[in-house]
């Protein structure tokens, strides 16, 4: 039975919701434009595939479902991205030290690692930087315990990894954090 009023049967979708569903479209085909202008040129914007991806990209904006904003903290950007440039160039030394040594001083092991960070995209982006950095490799998460392959079982990896975890954590607001002192007593 549909709601009515005094001029009629009343609506039950929201033309605000439709509405926003096509700019989040748009702007996600926008955004692929962009990144295809920026990796092929303005020529390669016309081109059949480019036309199709861009098109796909705004479907696939419909069809997935809308998640809430990250809980990035922006101030905190910039350190991380410092602190990850600086990690991967001198990583990226001692990777090329290593490799022309004659001797190849590599000691390959797995190392474990229990992460505090929230699951999702703290723990995400924690387990992508680790892989990143020359020398680690992020191999399973079970939980919050990572895996890893290391080049030399002996490297101090453990501060590297409490470092960059404290790094991400002041990205990221944690919504375990942000509880009621009586949700706090529950969890």
């Amino acid at each position: 039975m549909t709601p009515t009023t005094r001029s009629g049967p009343t609506k039950t979708r929201f033309a605000g919701r439709t509405r926003s569903r096509a700019r989040r479209a748009l702007a996600t085909a926008a955004g692929a434009a962009f990144l295809w202008w920026i990796l092929a040129g303005p020529e390669a914007l016309l081109e059949p595939l480019a036309l199709l991806a861009m098109l796909l990209a705004g479907v696939a904006s419909l069809l997935l479902p809308v998640r809430r904003p990250l809980p990035l903290r922006p101030r905190a950007i910039p350190v991380l991205l410092g602190f990850f440039l600086r990690s991967s160039f001198v990583g990226g030394l001692d990777v090329a030290r290593r490799a022309l040594h004659p001797r190849l001083p590599i000691e390959p092991a797995f190392v474990t690692y229990r992460s505090e960070l929230a699951h999702g995209p703290p723990l995400t982006l924690f387990m992508a930087v680790v892989s990143l950095l020359p020398g680690t490799l992020s191999v399973r998460l079970e939980g919050r315990l990572l895996t890893l392959h290391v080049l030399d079982r002996n490297a101090d990896t453990r501060s590297a990894l409490i470092a960059l975890e404290g790094r991400i954590r002041a990205a990221f607001r944690d919504p375990r954090k942000e509880r009621g002192p009586h949700e706090e007593k529950n969890a």
